[in-house]
């Protein structure tokens, strides 16, 4: 067999046919799994080579292999996608949606994107020669379809005929690449880092984008096109690749890569083994956890969080060890940064021992509550993005110096919990903590303050730390339950429980089951009339409705309890459901109701109640850059 590396335009550029043999499976990739990851890895590719300009480093996709068929002289070359054929039919449909948006634009480079999805129609013998992929049966109807459909509206016209292709993966597919590029080439999904990145993309128009994505599938896509010869046993190298064995993860090739090198360099690798990586080949490290849509090995997220960390860059979650071995061959000094850059194999091993150790604390924070508590709500607001720069601060001030350490603990949960509330997006986070990295480090000064400084600068919806005039706005204007999962619902009465507790309450940790309660119920019509003199007045009736709606999803209606009323207590006035809260709850938020203020529930009361929690709130997470509130010692 042969293995060589190319450019998916290179592959693609020829009169050549690629076909999916029979007995492969049909196409089965689907968004969540397969093409939102690849999309991120293009798009962070065409948002480097924009930004920077000029050539940017080629992205690896992975490995074809193919087998050629005879031909007769004169008809197009043909070969047998023995394996990878999923991604290499979304390659092309990737590249069929560039080029219909090159069409919907009226721009010259439909003519460039044309030939890399169909060959020459001077050398078409068979209707299926114009293809340059042919799938298996099962694909071929909704293949063709997408790929002569000249524009996205002939896709979406065509459908409304063929009914029977709106189910297909290969159409989703289609339309998933369509709507994601058409946002890029327009600037629809850009988040500018700064001002100066905001003027910068402000002057990238359609014909500048165009060139980007161009340059790209020109330069920036590669795949290992590995093509068997005719001595080959296609089905024995076929099973291999495609063998149920237990595949390696980026840590083993690491470990590998390491590990040979520290060879050739005459270190004493047993002595390296026990004293730095023996750690990482615990169960603890290869077990699976939830981390946003996906569950992956902890011992990835440890060196996906420590590259970041390392380059100051975001690192793809999918390209882990190419990653690592670009850090190791060119690494890129930080001047005046605390952190050294290791320069040897032994070097990098006792470096990833030492981060290994923080990162294995975050998962058992035993003996130190703050980190605790805040490793709880971190887990509500659902993003690991804060990672390399939990690493960098435990790694510089722990165990000497854990009060600082525990203030920019504070600093980072009113940032994250502010923006939570007021629903900013986490889209970005994953630049701004490592961005955050960088300012502090360059600064040399590792404090609470300095965490808050750079968080306060308005650098944009990726990093704005919401005012309190914005947090109170969302808490009185917006509706709390159902905007916001309840697992983020719950972590906000959750601190408000811990907030009220007082000598005179009972302390207790929270239970894991606790459930979130409407004292006005959200079915409220029979129990719980609208206000006197509504009924009569349509309009009026509906406005009534409609704030009443949004009033019992309001955080002043929420609150938390132990176990779960019946359904028919849940729903009653609020003489029957008062008694049976206090009765079956004990938690600190429940001490509000025993008092003459709620000797009734109405939409004032839930009104005055939201201003009560929310001056809590506000003291639980100050905002101590604008004078807040004092950021607690």
């Amino acid at each position: 067999m042969q293995a060589n590396t190319r450019q998916v335009a290179n592959i693609f550029d020829t009169n050549i046919i690629f076909q999916v043999p029979l007995f492969q499976r049909p196409y089965v990739w689907t968004e969540e799994r397969n093409w939102l990851p690849l999309w991120e890895d293009i798009e962070s590719l065409l948002d480097k080579h924009l930004r920077r300009g000029g050539k940017v480093r080629p992205h690896f996709l992975g490995a074809i292999v193919l087998e050629q068929v005879p031909h007769t002289a004169g008809s197009i070359e043909t070969r047998l996608v023995i394996d990878g054929q999923q991604r290499f039919t979304t390659l092309q449909i990737f590249l069929i949606a560039a080029r219909n948006l090159a069409a919907e634009h009226k721009h010259r480079f439909e003519a460039r994107f044309g030939p890399l999805v169909s060959n020459a129609e001077s050398r078409i013998e068979r209707e299926e020669d114009r293809y340059k992929v042919w799938p298996t049966n099962s694909d071929r109807a909704p293949f063709r379809f997408v790929h002569d459909s000249p524009t996205h509206k002939d896709v979406l016209v065509g459908l409304k005929v063929r009914k029977e292709l709106e189910g297909s993966n290969l159409i989703g597919a289609y339309c998933y690449f369509h709507d994601r590029l058409s946002k890029w080439l327009t600037g629809k999904s850009d988040t500018p880092n700064d001002d100066q990145d905001e003027v910068l993309l402000a002057g990238k128009g359609v014909d500048d984008r165009f060139d980007t994505l161009w340059q790209v599938i020109q330069e920036g896509l590669q795949l290992v096109v590995i093509n068997l010869e005719e001595h080959d046993e296609t089905q024995v190298i076929f099973e291999t690749l495609n063998a149920h064995g237990t595949p390696l993860l980026p840590a083993d090739l690491i470990k590998n890569f390491l590990f040979r090198r520290a060879v050739a360099d005459n270190a004493d690798v047993d002595k390296l083994y026990g004293q730095h990586w023996e750690r990482f080949e615990s169960e603890f490290w290869r077990k699976e956890v939830k981390q946003g849509r996906l569950f992956r090995p902890r011992i990835d997220l440890f060196v996906n969080h420590y590259l970041s960390l390392m380059t100051r860059d975001d690192v793809r979650a999918t390209h882990l060890f190419e990653a690592f071995k670009d850090f190791a061959d060119d690494p890129t000094e930080f001047s005046g940064s605390a952190i050294p850059v290791p320069s040897t194999a032994a070097d990098h091993i006792a470096q990833l021992a030492r981060y290994g150790d923080v990162f294995r604390v975050f998962y058992q924070p035993e003996g130190h509550p703050e980190l605790a508590l805040f490793l709880r709500r971190l887990d509500a607001v659902d993003t690991a993005t804060v990672y390399p720069f939990l690493l960098y601060a435990y790694a510089e001030l722990m165990p000497g110096n854990q009060p600082e350490f525990d203030r920019i603990l504070r600093v980072l949960e009113s940032f994250l919990m502010r923006r939570l509330i007021t629903g900013d997006t986490p889209k970005n986070y994953n630049k701004l903590f490592v961005e955050l990295v960088k300012h502090v480090d360059a600064g040399k000064v590792l404090t609470a303050d300095a965490v808050g400084v750079v968080l306060a600068k308005p650098t944009g919806p990726a990093g704005r730390f919401p005012t309190d005039q914005e947090v109170r706005e969302a808490a009185t204007g917006l509706r709390l339950y159902g905007r916001l999962s309840q697992k983020k619902v719950r972590a906000v009465l959750e601190a408000l429980d811990m907030a009220a507790h007082t000598s005179k309450s009972e302390a207790m940790t929270l239970p894991d089951n606790l459930t979130i309660e409407h004292l006005m119920p959200q079915s409220w019509a029979e129990h719980w009339p609208l206000p006197l003199g509504v009924e009569t007045d349509l309009e009026a009736k509906q406005e009534a409705i409609a704030r009443r709606k949004r009033l019992v999803d309001q955080l002043g209606n929420l609150t938390l309890i132990t176990g779960s009323l019946n359904p028919s207590i849940s729903n009653s006035n609020w003489v029957k459901k008062r008694p049976e809260i206090l009765k079956f709850n004990k938690l600190n938020l429940t001490q509000y109701f025993h008092d003459d203020h709620a000797a009734t529930w109405t939409e004032e009361t839930i009104a005055v109640r939201t201003e009560n929690l929310l001056g809590q709130l506000l003291r639980i997470w100050p905002d101590v850059q604008r004078g807040g509130g004092a950021l607690p010692g």
